[in-house]
């Protein structure tokens, strides 16, 4: 039975502070003592992307527990719990002074004996939604672009769903229709091939990679730009690609609006997301990020309903990777070993085949495809007129 019960599976950091809530369910709470031990999310190096740990008491029997946090600078005080006569300090701690934050840390709340012994190991996200925190992420994830051939999993990745855009984007994209690619990174349009029949404006809040691309890719429309708001009027385009895109907004409700505000009446919204509730992070009862910066990750039902909220009828939904290959017998989170041990050429074959299952189970597949329509002012009325009566 769980000890350690996280109230939320991610909490914000809103100027670097916040708030944790978990419940604890201890006998002989005296034999115990909680670490709460923060890394950059994925990246779990010590010390270069360790933040630090602070270790506390816990009460006993059944308690409910609340931790507060203070990055603005980083030291012992940064963590403490909090108790009826105020605040308690950590009985022991390390920290990092030099760390540099991602878009999502990860909080390892530690239970061990006073002896060492580690009991339980509970993961909480936090979201670092700073916009000058994103930006310095994604220059030390440009800075180091590229994939490694001796671990083949996420190429594999890549060209399956560069396989499925290129026929959905030739069986939904009208010719001669006005294309917005929004946080178009270096623009899956130009992967897949050099020429459409389509006109394509690639937007991104990357000058640097925007210029790069530009030299190469001329017939691109290339505008520097973020994603909320965007710069352009209202209907403005007949379709619109956002790939690998919301999960990294702080509102995906308010990127959503963005799009159906450019979209004309019947236009097209595609896009790609990782899915919160991805097999692994069901069978391991949390919610992990798939990625340092993804903010706002979101389930297969949740992105149906966001959608509908803002306009949009869903059209076709698919999926890519189904994660079979989970150390399903350990007491440790539940990985894929095809993205981790066994992500080694001689996994290709399996790779393959279960980048297809996912198509076979999209809401618990590890990504998502979504091809959506924005109703027309027209049916909306219509649908008005039924809800009033």
């Amino acid at each position: 039975m769980a000890r350690i019960l996280p109230l939320t599976p991610m909490v914000d950091l809103t100027s670097r502070r916040g708030t944790l809530r978990f419940e604890s369910r201890l006998r002989r709470a005296d034999r115990y003592l909680l670490a709460v031990d923060l890394y950059s999310h994925l990246r779990e190096s010590h010390p270069e992307t360790h933040l630090g740990y602070w270790v506390f008491p816990l009460p006993e029997g059944e308690a409910l527990t609340t931790i507060g946090l203070d990055f603005t600078t980083i030291g012992p005080a940064s963590v403490w719990k909090e108790t009826a006569i105020g605040r308690q300090p950590a009985v022991d701690s390390w920290h990092n002074p030099r760390y540099v934050f991602d878009p999502v840390v990860g909080i390892q709340l530690v239970l061990r004996t006073r002896a060492g012994r580690v009991v339980e190991n509970r993961f909480v996200g936090a979201r670092v939604a700073d916009p000058a925190v994103l930006r310095s992420y994604y220059r030390r994830v440009h800075a180091a672009h590229g994939y490694t051939p001796a671990e083949p999993f996420l190429f594999e990745l890549h060209a399956a769903m560069l396989r499925k855009l290129e026929r959905i984007f030739l069986d939904h994209i009208p010719q001669g229709a006005r294309v917005l690619d929004a946080g178009c990174g270096r623009s899956l349009f130009t992967e897949i091939r050099p020429d459409w029949p389509f006109m394509i404006v690639a937007a991104d809040v990357e000058h640097g990679l925007l210029c790069e691309r530009k030299r190469e890719f001329g017939s691109v429309h290339w505008v520097v730009a973020g994603a909320h708001p965007l710069p352009f009027r209202d209907e403005a385009f007949d379709a619109l690609f956002a790939g690998e895109l919301i999960e990294h907004l702080p509102d995906p409700r308010k990127g959503l609006a963005e799009f159906g505000r450019v979209l004309h009446g019947g236009g097209v919204l595609i896009l790609t997301t990782p899915n919160r509730r991805r097999l692994a992070n069901v069978v391991d009862r949390s919610e992990r990020p798939y990625s340092p910066d993804h903010l706002s990750e979101l389930s297969y039902d949740e992105v149906h309903e966001r959608l509908a909220e803002q306009g949009f009828e869903v059209q076709q939904a698919s999926g890519l990777h189904l994660e079979l290959m989970l150390n399903w017998f350990s007491s440790l989170p539940k990985l894929d070993r095809l993205q981790r041990t066994w992500n080694r050429p001689w996994a290709v074959p399996l790779m393959r085949s279960l980048l297809a299952a996912g198509a076979l189970a999209p809401r618990y597949s590890l990504d998502m495809i979504f091809v959506a329509r924005k109703k027309s002012a027209g049916h909306l009325g219509m649908q008005l007129g039924r809800t009033n009566l």
